[in-house]
C-alpha cells in the first residue's frame, strides 16, 4: 500500500499568527469610537479568512507513488497518472520552490496537464524524478527539469 509524502508547510504558525493579529486588530477598531468600524471589522474578519484559505490550500498538497501509478493533489481534486501515458515534463518557479507540470495523454485521447506540488511535500522532488527515472523514462524533460535532476543527482538523492 502505498502512502503519500509528508507535507513540509508548517500551517500551524500562520494560522496562530493570522488570528492572533485578527484578534488584536479586531479589538482595537471594536474599542474605538470612530465611524465605520463595522465596515473596517468587516474587512478585517475577511482578510483573516482569505489568509486561512490560503493556508488551507497549501495543506491539501498530496503525492504519492503506487509503482507506475503516481497520484497527486493541488487543492480539490486527486489525480492519478499512469507512467506509459507521461509525455513531458515541465518545470516552473513558484513562492513555495519548483513546482513539475506533468504533460500526459489522458484515456480520451487528448493531452493533460498534472500540477505535481513537490515544493510542499518533504521529499516531493527526489520521489518525483525517482518516479519518472523508473517508470517513466520516455518522457521529455525541459531545460528547468534537467537541471534539478543533476542537482539530485549531485547531491546523492537518485542514481
Amino acid at each position: 500500500m502505498a502512502h503519500p509524502l509528508e507535507l513540509a508547510y508548517n500551517w500551524r504558525t500562520p494560522s496562530l499568527f493570522a488570528s492572533v493579529g485578527a484578534v488584536v486588530c479586531l479589538g482595537v477598531v471594536l474599542r474605538g469610537d470612530g465611524a465605520g468600524r463595522g465596515g473596517v471589522a468587516v474587512v478585517l474578519v475577511l482578510l483573516w479568512a482569505g489568509c486561512l484559505a490560503l493556508v488551507w490550500a497549501r495543506t491539501r498538497a498530496l503525492l504519492m507513488v503506487d509503482g507506475p501509478r503516481l497520484t497527486v493533489r493541488r487543492v480539490r481534486a486527486r489525480h492519478t497518472v499512469e507512467a506509459g501515458t507521461v509525455l513531458a515534463v515541465r518545470q516552473r518557479a513558484s513562492a513555495s520552490g519548483p513546482v513539475f507540470t506533468l504533460v500526459h495523454r489522458a484515456p480520451e485521447g487528448h493531452t493533460r496537464r498534472v500540477v505535481a506540488p513537490t515544493a510542499l511535500l518533504r521529499g516531493g522532488t527526489s520521489t518525483l524524478f525517482g518516479w519518472i527515472l523508473a517508470h517513466a523514462p520516455q518522457a521529455e524533460l525541459d531545460r528547468g527539469s534537467r537541471r534539478t535532476l543533476d542537482q539530485l543527482r549531485v547531491k546523492g538523492l537518485l542514481p
